[in-house]
């Protein structure tokens, strides 16, 4: 013991450092997409709309300059344009959750999961991990520098990022800048609304949410585009939004949400010391790497937060 004294009083405390995994992310720079960017097939008042992702082709013709098609259902969420921000660095999986070689879990979740997951992670027994904010999901999957429309770059490629595969099956699937993986070109991710996102969310703030709820800060919403061409979201991008309104038990787990979560964490001195993270942290990233195990063994997020929360997710039935 004494000689770890030792090196302490050399070194000094140990310097913040991200959970083992995760990828430390700068939380500046300049986030967003222009929508023109879109070659756009409106199907919105066609009485009859029969694959309409064929018509794709012809409408990037007449957008030569245009990244991406999208085919627009009758409702449109936010895409969110170029923006400067800045926030605290944090850190996030490299692989969207349960991790890289893992199929994405079959229940997905739901606003009512999301908050029961945040309830999860604030109990500290995961050491610093919480939801992401929507501004460090969009710097993390388009770069603080290159602020791509992409995870993988600045046009679409329908090679990239298989939509059936497993989690980081597609190496190119990726941002090398950040070091992240598939996210916002496969599925749509929950993470928490905060001030810098709630400002510039809508063209014409305040903005609202479903329900016409008022944004504010902490709102679960559903954040990227998924591999989806026909969608209310812009495809395949991380700079768009969409939330479910208040959580809320209704049907709770039998809606078919495919949406993810993301997770980040603060960094923190307990996992920069020389030997690792210390005793408490150590215990909690063998807590949460049962989860995770659970989660890819079971495919299903709801297993995975009973185990984590002790109890039922969704409330037990009326007699």
């Amino acid at each position: 013991m004494s000689w770890l004294l030792s090196l302490s009083a050399c070194f000094g405390p140990p310097e913040p450092a991200c959970p083992p995994g995760m990828v430390r992310v700068t939380g500046a720079g300049e986030v967003g997409l222009d929508p023109a960017a879109y070659a756009l097939v409106q199907t919105a008042g066609r009485a009859v709309v029969d694959a309409p992702e064929a018509e794709c082709p012809a409408a990037r013709a007449r957008e030569p300059e245009s990244i991406a098609c999208w085919v627009q259902t009758d409702e449109v969420d936010p895409v969110l344009r170029p923006r400067t921000v800045e926030t605290s660095d944090f850190c996030i999986e490299p692989f969207p959750f349960p991790g890289e070689g893992s199929g994405w879990t079959a229940d997905g979740m739901t606003a009512w999961d999301a908050q029961a997951l945040e309830r999860m992670l604030a109990s500290g027994r995961f050491g610093t991990r919480r939801l992401c904010t929507m501004t460090e999901f969009q710097l993390a999957v388009a770069g603080p520098v290159s602020n791509r429309p992409f995870v993988y770059g600045a046009a679409q490629d329908p090679a990239r990022c298989p939509a059936d595969g497993k989690i980081g099956a597609d190496p190119s699937c990726s941002n090398s800048e950040t070091g992240v993986h598939d996210y916002g070109a496969v599925r749509s991710h929950w993470v928490r609304a905060d001030p810098a996102f709630i400002a510039e969310a809508c063209d014409e703030p305040p903005c609202r949410g479903a329900g016409r709820r008022p944004l504010t800060e902490g709102h679960y919403i559903v954040a990227g585009g998924t591999a989806r061409v026909q969608t209310r979201q812009a495809p395949l991008t991380p700079h768009t939004w969409h939330d479910h309104g208040v959580p809320n038990p209704a049907g709770c787990d039998a809606m078919g949400h495919d949406d993810q979560p993301v997770i980040c964490a603060d960094p923190s001195e307990a996992y920069g010391g020389l030997l690792g993270p210390d005793a408490a942290a150590a215990d909690g990233e063998r807590a949460w790497m049962a989860l995770v195990q659970l989660a890819r063994a079971s495919g299903s997020m709801t297993q995975m937060l009973e185990a984590g929360l002790g109890e039922s997710v969704c409330p037990a039935s009326e007699p």
